[in-house]
């Protein structure tokens, strides 16, 4: 029997829910994890959105259009086990957590780090790749002025590599 096998079966009969051992075989399975600080500093994104219709600021809509930061910056954060995603552009400097979003560790292995800020107006989901040194995102705006759809592409540098 495999130990994998025996550890699940192990851990089904304690009285712990699916997301507690989620959590457990999440931490600590990447050096980006023990990590803190900036582990990615990303520039400008690049990307498609789909605008909705709205009679106000889009009735020519719905439909898809180039988009994107010209002037962004994106930080992937972590302190502690508190994880952050903080924006710059031409408007300034601002952070989910600043924002009152739940930034959520969603997955992650040795290539990947998966996060989602998740607002009272938006849900936004960060894949950052360390070997490419990428991080593609998307973003859902559905309470906001413009609502919308969209995906995203920006080159980042990682203050440490997978190993």
């Amino acid at each position: 029997m495999s130990s994998i096998y025996m550890l699940t079966e192990i851990l089904m009969k304690l009285p712990i829910t699916p997301v507690l051992i989620l959590s457990f075989f999440l931490s600590g399975s990447s050096a980006a994890l023990a990590a803190e600080g900036v582990l990615a500093r990303c520039g400008a994104s690049t990307g498609k959105g789909y605008f909705f219709f709205d009679e106000l600021f889009n009735p020519d809509g719905p439909g898809w259009t180039d988009d994107g930061v010209a002037n962004g910056r994106i930080l992937l954060v972590r302190l502690g086990d508190e994880w952050d995603i903080q924006f710059g552009d031409s408007i300034g400097d601002y952070g989910y957590r600043q924002d009152g979003a739940k930034v959520i560790l969603l997955g992650m292995t040795d290539r990947f780090v998966t996060l989602g800020a998740f607002g009272a107006a938006y849900t936004d989901i960060f894949t950052f790749d360390m070997p490419q040194k990428e991080v593609v995102w998307s973003s859902h705006k559905f309470a906001t002025t413009i609502k919308k759809s969209a995906i995203y592409h920006a080159d980042c540098s990682f203050a440490m590599q997978a190993q």
